[in-house]
């Protein structure tokens, strides 16, 4: 169980999935908090959630706890159009997640009391709100970002809607320093072995801070200092591709509470603290097993 009165803190964006496909379009809450706020709360954690959303988001009743009221009608729109073989992805209100807004009271109060923090973009955040996240935690409290959203770069506006694109994580320098773990999949940076040579760079560029690159069916590698680390994957069989949406949130969050857990701290000799844990080996690797089986078991199981 968590530690009474301590939180984990997404923080990061959330969005509106529209599915664009020939028999009509499936409109739905979307983004890692609504993926990983159920996993954290079964394993006794308190998940509490900041980002900017507006009253259309609030309308789908997602059950997630927001530290901030919702501002405005709109919430940013990821369409995703799959009517043809190459899936088409645009952004509809990519301002109400690109205007800044300073932190709340009740975001701040939480920061200062959690366990840990996870930011989860949808598109890059700067390392100045990075920085102002993470300033007011507990030296102990575990930091994670998930990379993916810095890899999504937006085109120009046609008819209301921008089109994704890839790009850089020019903030890497920036954003690596400030956390203990960076996730991200083999298919992020579109090639198995770029996402393998990034988190090599990464890792020996800041030695604090792990990746992990998740690797699907074949489980996943835990950088730490330049060193790969291979963990198998948990087998459960095939599984249909529409039981794999949210795979790489439910392992995010299953990695954090697997730190936050006593068995990471014994696999590590005894640890101090999950950030400890984060930048051991055996630590590692083990949080990274139990979170291979746990993701594995809860695709398996919807």
């Amino acid at each position: 169980m968590g530690e009474p009165g301590r939180r984990v803190v997404i923080a990061g964006h959330v969005c509106l999935d529209e599915i664009v496909t020939p028999e009509g379009v499936v409109r739905a809450a979307g983004s890692p908090a609504v993926f990983m706020a159920p996993v954290l709360a079964e394993a006794g954690r308190t998940p509490v959630v900041a980002a900017p959303r507006g009253a259309d988001f609030e309308a789908l009743h997602t059950g997630l706890q927001f530290l901030e009221p919702a501002v405005g009608d709109q919430t940013l729109v990821y369409v995703n159009d799959v009517r043809s073989a190459r899936r088409m992805q645009w952004v509809r209100h990519a301002e109400a997640v690109e205007q800044a807004r300073p932190l709340g009271v009740s975001t701040r109060a939480a920061l200062a009391d959690a366990e840990a923090l996870v930011l989860t973009p949808l598109l890059p955040m700067s390392p100045e709100l990075v920085a102002e996240l993470v300033s007011p935690l507990p030296p102990d409290a575990l930091r994670v970002a998930l990379v993916q959203g810095y890899l999504r770069g937006l085109g120009p506006a046609v008819r209301g809607a921008r089109p994704v694109e890839p790009r850089e994580f020019a903030e890497a320098p920036a954003v690596l320093s400030q956390v203990d773990i960076a996730v991200l999949s083999e298919e992020d940076l579109g090639d198995p072995a770029a996402a393998h040579q990034a988190a090599r760079m990464w890792t020996r560029a800041h030695p604090s801070t792990a990746v992990v690159v998740t690797r699907g069916v074949e489980g996943a590698s835990a950088y730490l200092r330049g060193e790969r680390y291979d963990v198998a994957p948990h087998a459960v069989g095939d599984l249909p591709a529409a039981s794999l949406i949210g795979a790489g949130d439910l392992f995010s969050a299953a990695l954090v509470v697997s730190l936050l857990s006593g068995r990471a701290r014994a696999a590590a000799g005894g640890a101090r603290s999950s950030r400890d844990c984060a930048r051991d080996p055996a630590a590692l690797t083990s949080a990274v097993a139990e979170a291979n089986r746990v993701t594995a078991e809860r695709l398996a199981a919807r």
